[in-house]
């Protein structure tokens, strides 16, 4: 794989085929909507008042939850969601339906009740000494109305059901058991769907009775609720068999997808396939919102044609990226787009186009992270190679690594260089802890690849000391820093090169 390659393999027709068409597809979603609010800050002392930690407060962050986290989701992947919800008639309903309306999420359908307030979940989230590495949930506060909602409100719910169902390519039911979804409402949208021949896909509540989905195309519950539900201990293949089944025969489903968590998901279809999809070992930062991103994606592909068991594969791929993010956090089209295109490769995925990686970083700013880069060519990986990376990383929360593409080493290093393509190059670095992201460009200069990832510290190997360094002095104007890592002598790419050509004398090379 060339430099090109190591750029757009994300953008390759093999990963993009399956990806194509869904920005056709207009997707109902149904389910409670919540503003997830977040206060981010530090913790450097226990309370003199109760032996509790003191946060403080740098920085406050809303998002959509729950069905509306689902909507952003479908949107982001490319399709049109259209949302079948209701909101208080208070400040948190405005700024949620605005909210989504601003990321292409059709809200005419997501109602105001003056009778109930707008969901609210907030979420208090403390570091030690700026490391959010040491980042963790603290406390949860939950505002809401767990009543059914009233008889008019359920009737205004109806009537939007009955309209938008004629516009839209499938549904999606996002269920928390807090009076929205009331069996008549339920019953609209299930039999609504089935009468038109579109899918209902449904994550359904935590009950010991699912009646109220009969007739649904799937579920998708997790371990626990479908523990509840058929009264099975799922501790092993023949149980989640048994389980699937039982609810796909019981509730006349089309298929069942059970997540199993650690153990990835088991699939049932009706009258088929019986399909167990393991997952593949990550780094689990936070399970928030997987469960909402495998109703997404399954959904979706489900809704587009690709079948039962394609669509539970493309889900377990995509809530493996999901849980490596600290909180609820969309999966866009192009992460997926690289996660197929990385071919199972755990490590690929952090392979990222030069026009993605600002997108990714800002994403990693929200949750407070400090970006650390370097750059080079990194042909034939050494000792010192590891060691300047280690450091690196050691200055900042996650490390980018910008990597010379084949052209520029060649105009840098001259005829013969690089010993290996970019691709390789790229996934090497990919497989080291200490990397972040690999991002290849194809410039001999650094300075355009510093401005794109505008990191917090810039590093170069101490043999820059005294030199201009490629995109330093950018860093500096907004408060960067640049640092200069020491260097583990006898170790550099050309002096190897020469060792094996047998061109210099090994006992003469510095020690």
């Amino acid at each position: 794989m060339g430099p090109q390659a190591a750029q757009s393999s994300a953008h390759t027709p093999a990963a993009q085929s399956e990806l194509t068409g869904l920005q056709t597809r207009r997707v109902l979603v149904a389910g409670e909507v919540i503003l997830d609010r977040y206060l981010w800050g530090e913790v450097e002392r226990i309370s003199p008042e109760a032996p509790v930690p003191v946060v403080r407060v740098t920085r406050r962050e809303n998002r959509p939850g729950n069905s509306s986290f689902v909507m952003a989701n479908l949107r982001a992947l490319g399709a049109r969601p259209v949302g079948l919800s209701l909101v208080g008639a208070d400040q948190h309903g405005t700024q949620l339906k605005q909210a989504l309306a601003r990321l292409g999420v059709e809200t005419r359908s997501i109602l105001s009740d003056r009778e109930r307030p707008t969901i609210v979940k907030l979420r208090i989230l403390g570091s030690v000494q700026s490391s959010t590495r040491a980042t963790q949930q603290l406390l949860r506060v939950d505002e809401e109305e767990l009543s059914p909602v009233s008889e008019r409100s359920e009737r205004r719910l109806i009537a939007r059901a009955e309209v938008e169902l004629q516009r839209c390519h499938g549904v999606l039911v996002s269920d928390l058991n807090k009076g929205l979804l009331t069996p008549a409402l339920l019953r609209a949208l299930i039999d609504g769907a089935r009468q038109r021949s579109m899918a209902v896909i449904i994550d359904p509540r935590l009950d010991n009775d699912y009646s109220v989905y009969r007739g649904a195309t799937a579920l998708t519950p997790n371990r626990y609720e479908a523990e509840t539900v058929t009264g099975l201990r799922l501790s092993n293949p023949a149980a989640w068999r048994k389980a699937a089944r039982m609810l796909a025969e019981k509730l006349d489903l089309a298929a069942c997808l059970i997540t199993l968590d650690r153990d990835g998901m088991y699939l049932s279809v009706r009258g088929g396939e019986e399909l167990h999809i393991p997952t593949t070992p990550r780094e689990v930062y936070d399970v928030t919102g997987a469960g909402d991103v495998v109703l997404s994606v399954f959904g979706l592909f489900t809704i587009a044609g690709h079948g039962f068991a394609r669509a539970a594969e493309l889900a377990n791929l995509a809530a493996g990226l999901e849980v490596t993010h600290l909180g609820a956090q969309v999966i866009s089209q192009s992460d997926l787009a690289r996660a197929l295109a990385a071919g199972g490769d755990k490590h690929e995925h952090k392979i990222v186009p030069a026009a993605a990686i600002g997108r990714l970083l800002a994403a990693e700013r929200r949750k407070g992270r400090k970006v650390s880069f370097t750059n080079g060519c990194f042909d034939l990986l050494h000792a010192g190679h590891l060691a300047l990376l280690s450091f690196a990383r050691a200055q900042g929360d996650l490390l980018v690594v910008g990597l010379n593409s084949d052209k520029s080493v060649r105009q840098l290093k001259g005829d013969g260089r690089p010993v290996y393509p970019a691709g390789e190059r790229a996934r090497l670095l990919a497989a080291l802890e200490a990397v972040s992201y690999v991002v290849v460009f194809n410039e001999a200069r650094a300075e355009k690849i510093v401005r794109r990832v505008r990191p917090d510290v810039l590093v170069k190997g101490e043999d820059w000391r005294g030199k201009k360094i490629d995109g330093g002095a950018f860093v500096e104007s907004y408060g960067g820093r640049v640092m200069l890592a020491p260097l583990l002598p006898g170790h550099a790419t050309t002096l190897t090169i020469d060792r094996l050509r047998g061109t210099t004398d090994a006992a003469k090379s510095p020690a």
